[in-house]
């Protein structure tokens, strides 16, 4: 369990470092209503701050408010204006393998029950096209622009046709938007 969550703080730690937010981590532990047995429930609190220490980013504890199947790691980004938003999450699920009698045969061939690791890096994905927004001002860095490329006419005469780079740019996967120059006579 501690190897695949790392790779999925590694994972978060690639996209939001990209996108240009800072992030916080909240180890979000058992609940007063819960799912399961404590010593389950022990193990994979334990389990998860293996992980975030290894992990070698700060982090802190947020008593009693896990998910009631599982304990989960909340990441909050800080976007430019400093804003926080929760949209990460990372949590563990013992319940359900439970509920759906899952069973996989491990290397040693004993027969072992599965944990459900629940990621979603970005939360909804409206949500996080509408932060990125405001994080960028509008203003998409070049991966993510959906006007990659402009072709501007320097005079009247050259509006009808466009040139032959803004020709092979539609013929490549970029988005070509012509302008037309208004009011040039």
């Amino acid at each position: 369990i501690v190897e695949e969550i790392r790779g999925c703080l590694d994972f978060l730690k690639c996209v939001y470092t990209v996108c240009g937010f800072t992030y916080e981590l909240e180890l979000s532990t058992r609940p007063e209503k819960y799912l399961g047995e404590r010593d389950v429930w022990d193990d994979a609190e334990s389990r998860l701050k293996l992980a975030l220490d290894e992990f070698g980013e700060p982090w802190e504890l947020n008593p009693g408010d896990g998910a009631f199947y599982g304990p989960k790691i909340d990441i909050t980004i800080r976007d430019a204006l400093r804003r926080a938003h929760q949209c990460a999450t990372i949590q563990l699920d013992f319940q359900l393998p439970i509920r759906f009698n899952l069973s996989y045969n491990s290397p040693d061939g004993t027969e072992r029950r599965p944990v459900i690791i629940h990621r979603a890096v970005l939360g909804s994905l409206e949500r996080m096209m509408g932060i990125l927004t405001e994080n960028f001002a509008g203003k998409w860095p070049f991966w993510l622009s959906p006007r990659q490329v402009m072709v501007v006419p320097s005079c009247p005469c050259s509006t009808s046709t466009p040139p032959r780079s803004g020709r092979s740019c539609t013929s490549s996967t970029l988005l070509l938007i012509p302008t037309l120059m208004m009011g040039v006579r």
